[in-house]
């Protein structure tokens, strides 16, 4: 069993099954493992995809502190794990030393967050589902609350929606066109308005348990 009290602000300990941290949490640290193993994962129960599993030695973490965008995964120890903490001052004060490698660095993290951001959803098996995962995923993390009680995405065309999700463009058009149809959405040239949330969430609920049913 870990000694739950951390030898020094710079460390942390973790016991089996416990959470590090959760999809959508800000952060402001990485984390190197001295010792142990963490699952970084997506979704929950028999939704839950695992991404990696990292052992002594890997870093995870890094994205936060690199471009400040909230965490894009959970991380949980599968057994009792000894991190090292690094914090984003410290981080990215050695980082600006040298400024190719500073460039080199922000282009790179562009470029993962794209491909994470694919990955998320590419492991998702219905199409239509990918479509409004996305769109829920955007509406609440970046979408600008309207009078009425929705939210805008602006900035959001079916091309870019396909590149992220994987699915072809046109089909892509086809599922915005239906959930426009029922009253979910607004789509514009240049953006989309989520009329409601909890209606969005209620109607792809209603999808997952039409695939699991289905015969």
């Amino acid at each position: 069993m870990l000694d739950k009290k951390p030898r020094s602000p710079n460390e942390k300990q973790l016991t089996p099954g416990e959470m590090l941290f959760k999809e959508g949490d800000s952060g402001e640290v990485m984390y190197f493992i001295r010792k142990g193993k963490i699952k970084i994962s997506i979704g929950h129960d028999d939704q839950e995809k695992v991404l990696a599993i990292l052992k002594d030695g890997d870093f995870f973490g890094e994205m936060a502190v690199l471009d400040g965008s909230p965490r894009n995964a959970d991380a949980t120890a599968i057994e009792e794990t000894d991190l090292i903490i690094i914090d984003k001052e410290s981080f990215l004060s050695k980082v600006n030393e040298n400024p190719l490698i500073a460039y080199t660095i922000e282009e790179l993290t562009k470029r993962i967050r794209i491909l994470d951001e694919r990955l998320k959803y590419v492991t998702i098996a219905s199409s239509e589902e990918r479509i409004i995962s996305y769109v829920l995923s955007q509406g609440k993390s970046k979408g600008v609350a309207t009078d009425d009680g929705g939210v805008r995405l602006e900035n959001e065309t079916a091309d870019h929606i396909a590149f992220i999700t994987g699915v072809q463009g046109q089909k892509v058009v086809e599922y915005l066109g239906r959930l426009q149809e029922v009253g979910l959405i607004v789509v514009d040239t240049d953006q989309i308005k989520i009329n409601r949330i909890p209606d969005l969430e209620e109607y792809i609920r209603y999808l997952k348990l039409r695939d699991k049913f289905k015969s």
